[in-house]
C-alpha cells in the first residue's frame, strides 16, 4: 500500500524516524569526510614540503591541497546540517509530548471529578466535595508543573490511583476504576474478548442513559431518542475498544450538550447479577 494513502501512518512517529535517520547519514558523512581530509591533508604536507630539487618538473596529476580542501567543505557542510535536523526533531517531539501531557491530565481531572462529585450528595456532602476539587486542583498543578517528571509516560490508572489514595478516594476508585481505566488498574477483567467488549458495551450504555434521569422530564424523551441515535454512530462502537466506559460516555454526553455525569454508582462485580430495576418483592 501506499504509504500516502495509509491511514494507519503514524505522522509523528514517520518524521521522528526521518529525521533520526538524517542526523545519522550526515554523521556518517563527516566521518567519512574526516577521513578523507586527514588523508589527502597528509598527502598535501607531503607534496609541500618536498625538497626542491626533487619535485618533478611536470605539474602533478593531483593537487592534494585543493582535494583537502574540497573535503573539508563536504564535513563542514555536514556538521552544519546536522543541527539544523535534530532542531526540526525537538520541536516536533516536544509537541507531541505536551499534547500526550495535556491529554492524560484531561483523563485524570475528569476520573477523579466523577469519583468526587454525586448528584445524591447533601449539603455538608457538597461542601466536603468542593474543598476536595480544590485540593485537586492544587496536587494535579503540582504533578503536572515538572516538566522533568514523565507522568504522560505513566499509564493513566496509575496516575489517578496515586491522586486518589491522597484525595481519600481509594475506595471509590477501587470500585469504579474499570469505567475510567484500563489493565493493570483495575486488574484485568475477566472472561473471553468477546464477553469484555460486550460489558464494556452494556456499561457505556448505562452511562449514557442515566443522564435522561437528570434533565427535565419534558426533555427526557427527546434526549433519550438521542442517545439512542448517538450510540449507533459508528465512533461510539469504535470508543468501546479505544477508551474506557466513562471516558466514552464522557465525549458522547458532550456531543449531546449534557454536562450530568451519571457515573456515580459503581458497575456490578462481573460474577454478580445486575440489581432488578423494579420495586423489591419483598
Amino acid at each position: 500500500m501506499d504509504a500516502g494513502t495509509d491511514s494507519d501512518l503514524d505522522i509523528q512517529a514517520t518524521c521522528r524516524s526521518l529525521a533520526l535517520q538524517q542526523i545519522g547519514m550526515l554523521t556518517r558523512i563527516a566521518e567519512i569526510g574526516m577521513r578523507l581530509v586527514e588523508a589527502e591533508g597528509a598527502k598535501a604536507i607531503a607534496q609541500a614540503e618536498q625538497p626542491e630539487a626533487e619535485q618533478p618538473s611536470a605539474p602533478p596529476a593531483k593537487d592534494h591541497g585543493l582535494a583537502f580542501a574540497r573535503h573539508a567543505g563536504t564535513v563542514q557542510r555536514a556538521l552544519m546540517q546536522r543541527p539544523r535536523a535534530a532542531a526540526d526533531l525537538g520541536p516536533r517531539d516536544g509537541a507531541a509530548r505536551r499534547a500526550r501531557r495535556a491529554r492524560q491530565r484531561n483523563h485524570v481531572t475528569e476520573a477523579l471529578y466523577a469519583l468526587i462529585w454525586d448528584p445524591a450528595q447533601s449539603i455538608e456532602e457538597l461542601d466536603e466535595a468542593d474543598h476536595r476539587t480544590g485540593m485537586l486542583h492544587e496536587r494535579l498543578d503540582a504533578l503536572y508543573e515538572d516538566e522533568e517528571d514523565r507522568i504522560e509516560d505513566r499509564p493513566v490508572g496509575a496516575v489517578i490511583t496515586g491522586l486518589a489514595c491522597g484525595l481519600g478516594l481509594s475506595d471509590e476508585w477501587r470500585r469504579r476504576a474499570a469505567d475510567w481505566s484500563d489493565p493493570p488498574y483495575p486488574p484485568p477483567p475477566t472472561g473471553s474478548p468477546g464477553e469484555i467488549r460486550a460489558r464494556r458495551r452494556a456499561r457505556l450504555h448505562e452511562l449514557m442513559r442515566r443522564a435522561v434521569k437528570a434533565v427535565d422530564p419534558g426533555k427526557a424523551p427527546g434526549l433519550a431518542a438521542g442517545i439512542e441515535a448517538r450510540l449507533e454512530e459508528p465512533d461510539a462502537e469504535e470508543l468501546i475498544d479505544a477508551e474506557p466506559p466513562g471516558r466514552a460516555a464522557a465525549r458522547l454526553r458532550r456531543s449531546l450538550g449534557v454536562d450530568f455525569a451519571g457515573d456515580y454508582e459503581a458497575p456490578p462485580e462481573p460474577h454478580a447479577p445486575d440489581k432488578p430495576s423494579g420495586p423489591d418483592p419483598g
